[in-house]
């Protein structure tokens, strides 16, 4: 009698302790199905979901393609890094060797990234081949010209540093004069400062239109689901299990579109390489157009999956509660 009640007992429902573990492996494959299905459902309707790619897609493209050139212009700036060099004019009567000792003095300071000794002979040796006045220079009873060191800062000296460099040089007995030029390359830095504040407002700008992009799309799909939601969330389903579907959804739509954009970015290199690189050639200049680095691209796209996720929980939660079973 007591087994057959105890058969009894065992037959029907009896609670079960779920551990933290199993739990965590329920919770992860319901994830990974839910990620699978949701892009098959993108997949099944391919001309709506290639659309919004496309749509996010071009969107990053834009910063994307400012931020290639940004990063190409820094490349450039380090070429015209002589445009900024420091001057010495050495005193007339200074040997070459004194001039030499002193040049390797100067290029010893903490502030100066190379220097470049020329001697007064080296001087008139050029200007004679470069100028064409070798009759005339032939009648100088004396060599005029002075032996110069041409002194290199780094490119992103701040100006208080570079003014105390130059007072430094001048106290030196040796130095005649000091002419320092950083005009062009304050042009260029001040270029490049506007350049990235450009990328950074037209990103924000077009970061918004994914998000109203996606949130868009997400209100449509949610639309079109709605008696599913209202079955779900009468048997108990949570909002945070209604809303998954959504956010993955959004997550796939910026992965692809992100994808897509670096795509784009590297037709547009390989459009402009050849060009570019035959324009530098015209010029002397070994310059030639970098694509988007890695670490640019994969920043690209986390930030294309992110803005997709963002855009889903935003539509997500303005609709959700306003279904009801």
């Amino acid at each position: 009698m007591s087994e057959a009640k105890q058969a009894r007992n065992n037959s029907g429902a009896s609670l079960q302790s779920i551990g933290v573990q199993q739990r965590f492996g329920a919770w992860a494959a319901h994830h990974q199905l839910v990620a699978v299905e949701t892009l098959i459902r993108l997949l099944k309707n391919p001309l709506g979901s290639l659309l919004t790619w496309m749509v996010i897609a071009i969107a990053l493209t834009l910063p994307g393609a400012l931020w290639m050139t940004l990063d190409n212009m820094q490349q450039l700036s380090g070429r015209f890094q002589e445009s900024g060099r420091i001057t010495l004019y050495v005193k007339p009567g200074t040997s070459t060797a004194d001039a030499q000792a002193l040049s390797k003095r100067i290029d010893a300071l903490p502030q100066v990234a190379t220097t470049e000794f020329i001697s007064a002979d080296d001087a008139l040796a050029d200007f004679r081949a470069n100028s064409g006045l070798e009759a005339a220079l032939d009648f100088l009873p004396t060599n005029p010209l002075p032996s110069v060191i041409l002194v290199e800062p780094p490119l992103g000296i701040q100006q208080a540093d570079l003014r105390k460099l130059v007072d430094q040089l001048q106290s030196y007995q040796l130095i005649d004069s000091v002419q320092l030029d950083m005009a062009w390359v304050e042009r260029l830095l001040a270029m490049l400062a506007l350049a990235e504040r450009l990328i950074w407002v037209l990103g924000i700008l077009l970061a918004l239109a994914i998000l109203l992009v996606v949130g868009n799309t997400i209100r449509l799909a949610i639309a079109a689901r709605v008696d599913e939601i209202r079955v779900v969330k009468l048997v108990g389903g949570t909002n945070a299990w209604v809303r998954r579907p959504f956010l993955y959804t959004g997550l796939w739509y910026g992965m692809v579109g992100g994808l897509l954009a670096w795509l784009l970015l590297i037709i547009c290199w390989l459009l402009l390489s050849g060009p570019v690189g035959d324009l530098a050639e015209l010029y002397g200049s070994a310059f030639s157009l970098r694509p988007l680095s890695a670490g640019a691209a994969l920043m690209l796209l986390l930030s294309a999956m992110l803005l997709g996720w963002l855009g889903a929980w935003w539509s997500v939660s303005r609709h959700l509660d306003q279904i009801e079973p």
